[in-house]
């Protein structure tokens, strides 16, 4: 999966329309908090200066370059006379005009993509970095009648992730943790850090993890809930679900968390079979009708490379087609990094009902 970056604010977007989802299980609690601190800096005087100063002296790292709509965005590295941009400067170039947006911090990794119908850019900058630590703007990038660029709006981190925590909660029984969106059960985790200081109703915070999808038509913000131990502010990520949510924008450039796709599961990705060490297991989520593409093989066997997954209550219930060419189903669960393939429904004579092959992530 995909990840991003910036900071400094022209115009922030206004946040509206979020109400606390109406829920008659108590348990369920909100997240308890947003980011602590946000690593800011000011752009360096180097960086300020290329308003209008441009010129082939500079060192950039191309982001995009969109040769049919004519427009390139790439950020500063630094500069002749080795000044460093300090993570700070992204230049676009547009139809022969370029322009300086020095404000705008690149950070680790910054994603844009230009829409050629709104004739604008979605583009993705940190705020805040350290160890384990990723949180981004979202930026919208229009042009003037010029060709020059700039912003024309920006989702501030906190006011996401105050959204998000109105639209996520979570509840905590034993040594189960399960997240929620609104009162709908979207996932569990194991408690595994019951040793570490223990575990309250204030355990589970926001967390400073915080990305954006800008991929496609539409726009998706991502975040990793934190584990935040009662003995300090440490947070930990291990074995967390990705909660997401579809980032609507109006005219007025306010924006709202849509209901569709509310989770995306740390079910996706490639796992090794246990025994071989070969991949033979691929899980990704399709964004558009909410199932999964599953490939599974089994070493020495055979390989199943049609299956369709969905979310059951108790994992990823696939159906495939066997080598006989006849149906065959079963489930998928995950604990930690540890996939268990179990065949609940079988035709086949050389996999029989019961049958479960593991895979390590």
């Amino acid at each position: 999966m995909n990840k991003k970056l910036f900071a400094g604010v022209i115009a922030i977007l206004s946040f509206l329309g979020l109400a606390l989802s109406s829920c008659n299980q108590t348990q369920i609690k909100p997240f308890n908090g947003v980011l602590d601190s946000v690593f800011k800096t000011e752009a360096p005087d180097p960086v300020k200066k290329i308003v209008g100063e441009l010129g082939s002296d500079k060192q950039y790292e191309k982001l995009m370059d969109e040769e049919s709509d004519l427009v390139g965005v790439y950020s500063i590295l630094g500069f002749a006379d080795g000044t460093s941009s300090e993570g700070y400067g992204i230049v676009i170039h547009k139809d022969g005009v370029w322009s300086a947006l020095p404000e705008i911090c690149h950070g680790k990794n910054p994603l844009a993509r230009y829409d050629a119908k709104s004739n604008s850019l979605w583009l993705t900058g940190g705020v805040m970095e350290g160890t384990g630590v990723l949180v981004e703007k979202l930026y919208h990038i229009k042009f003037h009648d010029d060709g020059k660029a700039y912003i024309a709006g920006v989702i501030d981190p906190y006011l996401m992730q105050e959204a998000l925590c109105q639209k996520f909660g979570y509840s905590i029984k034993d040594d189960k943790i399960t997240f929620y969106a609104g009162d709908r059960q979207l996932c569990s985790r194991e408690n595994k850090e019951q040793n570490m200081g223990g575990m309250d109703e204030d355990a589970i915070w926001m967390g400073e993890q915080l990305f954006y999808d800008i991929s496609g038509d539409d726009l998706y913000v991502y975040f990793i809930p934190g584990l935040k131990f009662v003995t300090g502010l440490v947070l930990s990520y291990e074995d967390m679900p990705t909660l997401t949510a579809r980032v609507t924008i109006d005219k007025d450039g306010k924006f709202t968390l849509s209901d569709e796709n509310s989770v995306i599961w740390p079910f996706e990705g490639s796992f090794r079979d246990e025994d071989y060490g070969e991949p033979n297991l691929d899980i990704s989520y399709r964004r558009n009708d909410g199932k999964y593409n599953v490939q599974i093989g089994i070493p020495r066997l055979t390989t199943l490379d049609d299956g369709i997954a969905v979310m059951g209550d108790d994992g990823l219930e696939f159906t495939a087609t066997d080598a006989a060419g006849n149906p065959i189903g079963g489930l998928i669960t995950l604990k930690g990094d540890t996939a268990v393939v179990t065949f609940t429904s079988t035709t086949w004579t050389l996999i029989e009902q019961g049958t479960s092959v593991r895979y390590i992530r």
